[in-house]
């Protein structure tokens, strides 16, 4: 009885083995079945939902390519999947991220050279693209990865509790006075209990959101972009800045405090009412189209000595080992093409870093929420960007906890800028 038990199991596990490859997600070059292309993205629930619609306009356009979509709820779990993925050959062939973490995977060489690929196939001209965010995904001169965006950080306002508070909308032109006054009218205390129930400003103490002001006054973030050495806060142009931030939190007690910041997201603050102000990219515009009767638009940052914002893009990239390459360049193709770029605008997620479709119907459209999208266009020749070296990710997250820290530090302490010298050590040189 041992002998047909035995062959009659071994047959079952054939037919449930086969059954399971063909459950399987078909892969590059298995016969008769379209390839499977890996993308991952991070984003919250609405920015994911924008990328579903791209996948599936995607996969009705090319039905022999389908797509493995892989989303992830967060930056930080996004680069440690990534980092794991690529540690472990199990990368995404696809992947979108910021031109400040992508360095580390360029220095590895494990990315494919995007730029003149996409040239050759006569799709896409890199000066179809704004510099600015072309520019920032350059490693060693080579354009690694196509950008998607060419976002940057604005002022989010509450139309009506500006209203109520009898403050004028922003000007294009105002300046950090005329910002500092406008939080303070709005910082309220409606009910009498000691406690204001909306602040003027929601401020996130990181430090790609202090370096435009270090910059509008005159300072620099580091000595050097391309090659920094080291970093400048000490100086007399970033101290201004710092010192005008910090009295924020300080002096004038514009924003929440660390534990209502620790307890409530400044997205769903905002949403919600609670704040006047918020300093957020444009990725914050597809979550606010969804929150209904809520009256806001945007506005540029103000200014000091000079105008300047900070650059906040992504790209989609290419991993250098992916056996799907010839499905991923459709794909990028495609996402980039004016059909993906003009789905992507209509959700408010991206400003296209194509600049026909950013100047088109599809991203400055009157009936969609901001009225003053314009802004997002208008402020482009004042960006810049901080480093995209290799260690760059890895200098933030040293210092990003730092200047929270500090930010809502009260009293006298030592300066951030020593601090962070000091924390980053020789991250800064791993290039030389």
């Amino acid at each position: 009885m041992a002998r047909p038990l035995a062959r009659f199991l071994t047959v079952v596990v054939a037919v449930l083995c086969t059954a399971c490859r063909a459950s399987e997600p078909s892969r590059a070059g298995a016969p008769g079945s379209a390839p499977t292309l890996q993308f991952q993205v991070f984003g919250d629930p609405a920015e994911i939902t924008a990328y579903r619609e791209l996948v599936a306009a995607f996969e009705q356009r090319t039905p022999d390519v389908k797509v493995g979509f892989i989303p992830v709820g967060n930056q930080r779990d996004h680069m440690a999947k990534l980092t794991t993925g690529f540690a472990g050959g199990d990368q995404p062939d696809v992947f979108l991220i910021n031109f400040r973490r992508f360095g580390q995977f360029a220095d590895k060489d494990v990315l494919d050279e995007l730029g003149p690929r996409l040239s050759e196939r006569g799709h896409l001209k890199e000066s179809d693209l704004y510099e600015q965010s072309a520019e920032a995904f350059r490693y060693n001169g080579k354009l690694m990865c196509i950008p998607q965006n060419i976002s940057s950080l604005v002022v989010y306002y509450n139309r009506a509790l500006f209203e109520q508070a009898k403050v004028p909308p922003p000007k294009p032109d105002w300046k950090w006075n005329d910002f500092l006054s406008a939080a303070k009218a709005l910082t309220k205390d409606r009910d009498g209990d000691g406690k204001n129930d909306v602040y003027g400003l929601g401020f996130e103490p990181v430090l790609i959101r202090v370096a435009p002001f270090v910059w509008q006054a005159g300072g620099d973030i580091v000595d050097n972009l391309q090659r920094p050495s080291r970093f400048t806060l000490d100086e007399a142009g970033a101290r201004q800045a710092l010192d005008f931030i910090h009295s924020w939190q300080t002096t004038h007690k514009i924003v929440p405090t660390h534990a209502e910041y620790e307890s409530e997201s400044l997205d769903a603050r905002f949403s919600r009412g609670g704040l006047g102000m918020l300093l957020q990219s444009r990725r914050f515009t597809a979550t606010l189209r969804t929150v209904p009767n809520l009256d806001w638009d945007v506005a540029p940052l103000p200014g000091q000595q000079a105008a300047a914002t900070v650059l906040h893009s992504d790209a989609f990239c290419l991993a250098k080992s992916s056996p799907r390459k010839e499905a991923a360049y459709r794909f990028i193709e495609f996402v980039m093409g004016t059909e993906g770029s003009t789905l992507l605008s209509k959700t408010g997620r991206t400003v296209p870093s194509v600049k026909s479709v950013a100047e088109g119907p599809a991203f400055l459209d009157p009936s969609a929420p901001p009225r003053s999208a314009r802004v997002f266009l208008d402020v482009i020749p004042t960006i810049r960007r901080t480093p995209n070296i290799a260690a760059w990710n890895e200098i933030e997250s040293r210092v990003d906890p730092m200047i929270e820290d500090w930010f809502y530090s009260q009293g006298q302490r030592e300066p951030i800028g020593r601090e962070v010298q000091q924390a980053v050590g020789n991250l800064l040189t791993r290039h030389e």
